[in-house]
């Protein structure tokens, strides 16, 4: 994914002095690509001769004569892991702007310093050239002062964002960063682990769980147990039941607190014997680091969150709702100016929770909706959610609906769904340049990043020859079409044609009758 950031600045230049100051950056090693593929044409038209300049001079004259389209509408400067563009915007509301901005990668360092920095280029150039009357300019006794591009932050998430209290927002931010509740969380996505965690919970609460350590089925599954002691999500105590009934007594942490209660003179409240002659059991716990993630698919939301930052979404444009006790969760991310509404709940896709969700995107005005569950779509909830589809896009509005059924395939589907959005809102940015270039620069700049990154990651490269295109351009399909289908494909397939993928790691219990929807 590809982010944007611009500047403004209210000034008009004439032709001949757009042209100087793209000549001005490039002295100071900013190298105009459209400018330069210009010179490279006309230095081959004259063979070689030195009148390129006045060539320039002459077909950008000639063009503002005939009321043509400026000849210089905005430029290039392509660096290996961002791109500055400049673009002369007399569309701008009453008055004409400059506009500078950066074309970025998530792994681009200091993207917002890069931008300040070419922007004081800009207006270093602009004054020098102004004081020597070389630049033509209107206003030209105003100041030049850049002014930050207006923020793309849509209401809906802007009131989502008002409903949750400072408190509530700095918590989940420290609690969601932890290392360890991250790793955790990872492990929670092997639906085996969970229905583990749970039994251990019931068989704890009701004083059984030494049956997880000494049934049949365990045995195979030690190192599965250990991955999960390691991250913290299961714990080992001692408990103490009475010979007799098998009720549990009461429970210790480690096995060195036992030693004070056997000495004492305590009692079996069951059947009276010191409890020094009870039966001594080693148990498994859930820790509260595995209910706090088991609570209301908090482990879900965690994973969604952790995959929205490794995708380098800015931590201010994410907000994590709060719990409503219902076992739902819920949390928007603003991706170039459109709000995305994500609700998870570990469990099945119900009509209930498909009516809660149509309620929040109705809402919070999301333009994209992205419903995670872990268990099988109901047939009725799957109804619900086509028909919103489908009356959101015959109402006119640019609205996308994802349906997946675990974490690593909401990580997979969230990815496109960005690309998507940063591809339309590049190719808005920049459109003004097609012409110049004679080609689609926001899909120039976008094969440039594509290359890069193939390069840097030591894959192999893509053949960008092909017909059929790359998979990151574009598709040729409307959005709302694309997605639409998407709600259409899960309800059509049968369920029984679907075949889950095997857990990485094995766990004790089968998996419930949860059946997994693509």
């Amino acid at each position: 994914m590809l982010f944007i950031e611009s500047k403004v600045l209210s000034l008009r230049l004439d032709g001949p002095g757009r042209i100087r100051l793209l000549e001005g950056l490039r002295d100071k090693n900013l190298a105009p690509l459209i400018r330069s593929a210009r010179l490279s044409l006309f230095n081959q038209l004259l063979l070689g001769s030195e009148r390129t300049d006045e060539l320039e001079t002459a077909i950008a004259l000639s063009a503002a004569s005939e009321d043509q389209e400026a000849y210089v509408r905005g430029d290039l400067f392509c660096f290996s892991d961002h791109v500055f563009f400049v673009i002369f915007d007399e569309n701008h509301g009453a008055a004409p702007v400059i506009r500078a901005g950066i074309v970025y990668e998530p792994q681009t360092t200091e993207p917002y310093r890069k931008l300040d920095s070419f922007c004081c280029e800009v207006r270093e150039v602009i004054l020098a050239q102004r004081e020597s009357s070389s630049i033509g300019t209107e206003n030209a006794e105003e100041p030049l002062q850049w002014q930050h591009g207006k923020p793309r932050v849509p209401e809906g998430f802007k009131r989502f964002m008002a409903k949750l209290d400072s408190d509530s927002l700095f918590t989940s931010s420290r609690k969601e960063a932890m290392g360890k509740r991250i790793r955790a969380a990872s492990l929670l996505e092997d639906a085996n682990a969970r229905l583990f965690l749970r039994r251990a919970k019931e068989a704890h609460a009701e004083g059984y769980a030494a049956k997880l350590l000494t049934g049949d089925p365990l045995g195979s599954h030690e190192s599965s147990i250990g991955t999960l002691e390691d991250a913290g999500l299961v714990g080992r105590e001692v408990q103490i039941s009475c010979r007799k009934t098998g009720h549990a007594l009461f429970r210790l942490p480690t096995a060195h607190a036992l030693a004070v209660v056997t000495v004492s003179d305590a009692t079996c409240s069951e059947c009276g014997c010191p409890v020094a002659d009870e039966k001594v059991e080693e148990v498994l716990a859930p820790t509260r680091l595995a209910s706090s993630l088991l609570e209301d698919g908090s482990w879900l939301i965690s994973r969604l969150l952790f995959q929205l930052r490794e995708q380098g979404v800015p931590e201010s444009e994410i907000a994590v709702g709060a719990s409503g006790g219902d076992g739902y969760g819920q949390m928007m991310a603003n991706i170039c100016g459109e709000s995305f509404l994500l609700i998870a709940r570990d469990g099945d896709l119900t009509p209930a929770f498909a009516r809660w969700a149509i309620d929040q995107e109705l809402e919070t005005e999301a333009s994209h909706l992205v419903l995670v569950a872990t268990g099988r779509v109901h047939n009725q909830a799957g109804v619900l959610l086509h028909n919103h589809a489908r009356r959101r896009v015959q109402a006119g509005h640019d609205f996308e609906m994802v349906l997946v059924d675990e974490a690593a395939v909401a990580g997979k589907e969230l990815r496109q769904a960005f690309e998507r959005v940063s591809q339309r809102i590049l190719a808005e940015q920049l459109c003004d340049l097609d012409s110049s270039a004679g080609l689609s620069v926001s899909r120039l700049v976008i094969t440039k990043f594509k290359l890069h990154q193939s390069t840097a990651g030591g894959g192999d490269n893509q053949d960008l020859s092909r017909g059929s295109g790359p998979d990151f351009l574009p598709s040729l399909r409307p959005r709302t079409l694309a997605a639409y289908a998407s709600v259409i494909a899960r309800s059509t397939h049968p369920l029984e044609e679907v075949i889950r993928p095997p857990a990485t790691e094995s766990f004790t219990g089968d998996n419930g009758g949860s059946t997994a929807v693509d």
